[in-house]
């Protein structure tokens, strides 16, 4: 990346870095699925570990167009063709294809392509897995139809939270909870089946960002200076900038950035208050806080039950929507959420 004095430049690469690091280097990383990822123009850009450990390629070799590497001669041209129907159409799309190791050794795999787009670029996200089917003489792409995008949706936030637990547990498992009991109070609120499963997918992702925010700062034992709370309070547009390069997630997006708006219109990032704030939101808030205030933290234990009810009470009104707030509460005394 060319380096630049000017201001408004230095913003917009360290954005960009920011994204890579977190989206590439710290989740896809650790994906347990062979992952390719490629420009536009067909180069591929990232690799991750599982893919680099399989074909046993090194960096500069895979360096070049889509495929070129890692397919067999006869079947390049027709690979380079699927390759440019996906980029034409800007599909999510399936498809079989021979495979060669370093060796030169063959095998089948199934593909899963998925288009992300950052700014105006667009890029390919690739999800590799070995095949037992062989497509006969041709490779065709299958366009996913609306009923199988439904569980590409699941797998690819399952993808990447199984992705996250391993690059930080602490924040994943925090998630994973908040996860739980967000869910079971929007079955209260009468979710539908489509609005749970974006709150689901936003409460196990909400914390993504903090994958990027500097380790001495988010397990600090002690409070917070002014500064570092002002880089923790990124973490929700760090992943909502995330999460955005996906378009079928782009439902969880506003839930995400704004589970840490108060009701009374202070919180962030954009100071909304009241209904303002989506429904979602407002219930995950009310989740995330709960399961903040019993675990454990870098700083203190965590608070008895009797204590967390207490202390939520009192934000009914300031942090919290009253409405949410109470019936959770209710759901907490009858036993109906586990601590």
């Amino acid at each position: 990346m060319l380096k630049t004095n000017n201001p408004k430049m230095m913003k917009k690469e360290n954005k960009d870095f920011v994204l890579w690091e977190l989206f590439f280097k710290k989740i896809v990383q650790n994906i347990d699925s062979f992952v390719i990822v490629t420009d536009s123009p067909g180069k591929i850009v990232f690799t991750n570990k599982k893919f680099n450990k399989f074909f046993d390629f090194k960096e500069k070799e895979l360096k070049q167009e889509i495929w070129k590497t890692i397919v067999p001669d006869k079947k390049f041209k027709e690979i380079h063709q699927v390759f440019l129907d996906i980029k034409k159409k800007k599909i999510v799309a399936k498809f079989i294809s021979p495979v060669k190791k370093a060796d030169n050794s063959l095998d089948h795999f199934s593909w899963l392509t998925i288009p992300l787009k950052k700014d105006r670029k667009m890029y390919y996200f690739f999800i590799g897995k070995k095949s037992n089917h062989k497509n006969g003489h041709k490779i065709k792409v299958h366009r996913l139809k609306t009923k199988e995008l439904v569980n590409v949706y699941k797998e690819f936030i399952d993808h990447i939270f199984s992705a996250s637990m391993i690059s930080e547990p602490g924040t994943a498992s925090h998630a994973a909870r908040v996860m739980q009991f967000a869910v079971e109070l929007g079955k209260r609120f009468n979710l539908k089946k489509q609005e749970l499963e974006n709150l689901k997918a936003a409460a196990l992702l909400h914390d993504l960002g903090k994958l990027v925010v500097d380790e001495e700062i988010l397990f600090k034992k002690g409070k917070l200076n002014k500064k570092e709370f002002e880089e923790i309070k990124k973490h929700p547009f760090w992943a909502a900038e995330v999460v955005k390069m996906v378009y079928f997630l782009y439902d969880v997006v506003p839930i995400m950035s704004s589970h840490h708006e108060y009701y009374n219109g202070k919180g962030y990032p954009l100071a909304m208050d009241g209904d303002k704030i989506p429904l979602e939101s407002r219930i995950l808030s009310v989740a995330d806080i709960y399961e903040a205030l019993i675990a454990d933290r870098p700083y203190r234990k965590g608070y008895s039950v009797k204590k967390a009810i207490a202390i939520m009470e009192q934000e009914k009104g300031v942090k919290l929507d009253p409405e949410i707030t109470d019936v959770f509460l209710t759901m907490v005394r009858k036993g109906e959420i586990k601590p």
